[in-house]
C-alpha cells in the first residue's frame, strides 16, 4: 500500500507503529484539539489507517535487530524476574538493576496485540453514592455511633 495522501493520517500511522498510544499520537500532531482521545480514536479506526499501520509494523519487524520471538523470549524472562528491564550505572561506579515486571508484562501483552491501553469500563447498573461528613459534624451517621466489629473466628468461612 502506498503513502496515505493525507499527511496527517500518514504519520499518525507512522506514531501508532511506533508504539505511541492513540491520544498520544493525536495529540502530538494536534495539540490544539480538545479531545485528542475521541479523534485519535475515530483516525485509529480507519480502514485505510489501519490497513496503513499494519504495513509499516511488517516494514518495522522484517529490519528490526531482533526477531519477534527474541523480543518476547527477553520480555519472559523480565517478567519471571531473571533479567533487569533497566541497568543503571552510578557515578560512583555501582550499578543498579531495576526489574520491572508489570512494564514487561504489558509490553509483552501489547506485542501480542492483548493490550491496549487503558480501557474504561462503563457498566450502567453499578452506581456509587457517597456523603462526606466531617469530623465535627453535629449529626454523624447512625451507624457510626452503633456499628459494631464482627471478626471472624479462625477456621470460619464466609458464606456467599
Amino acid at each position: 500500500m502506498p503513502r496515505l495522501k493525507n499527511r496527517l493520517h500518514e504519520r499518525f500511522a507512522w506514531l501508532i507503529a511506533e508504539g505511541l498510544e492513540r491520544k498520544a499520537a493525536y495529540a502530538k500532531l494536534c495539540p490544539h484539539v480538545a479531545d485528542p482521545a475521541t479523534l485519535g480514536c475515530k483516525l485509529y479506526h480507519r480502514t485505510d489507517v489501519k490497513t496503513r499501520i499494519s504495513e509499516i509494523q511488517c516494514e518495522v519487524h522484517s529490519r528490526a535487530l531482533m526477531a519477534l520471538d527474541e523480543k518476547r523470549d527477553l520480555l519472559r524472562q523480565m517478567i519471571e524476574g531473571t533479567a533487569p528491564t533497566k541497568v543503571n550505572r552510578r557515578r560512583d561506579g555501582t550499578v543498579e538493576a531495576i526489574f520491572d515486571m508489570l512494564g514487561a508484562l504489558i509490553a509483552d501483552a501489547k506485542m501480542a496485540g492483548e493490550f491496549d491501553g487503558p480501557a474504561l469500563r462503563t457498566d450502567p447498573e453499578v452506581k456509587l453514592s457517597f456523603e462526606v461528613y466531617h469530623r465535627n459534624h453535629p449529626n454523624p451517621p447512625r451507624e457510626w455511633l452503633e456499628g459494631e466489629l464482627v471478626v471472624p473466628e479462625i477456621g470460619e468461612e464466609s458464606g456467599g
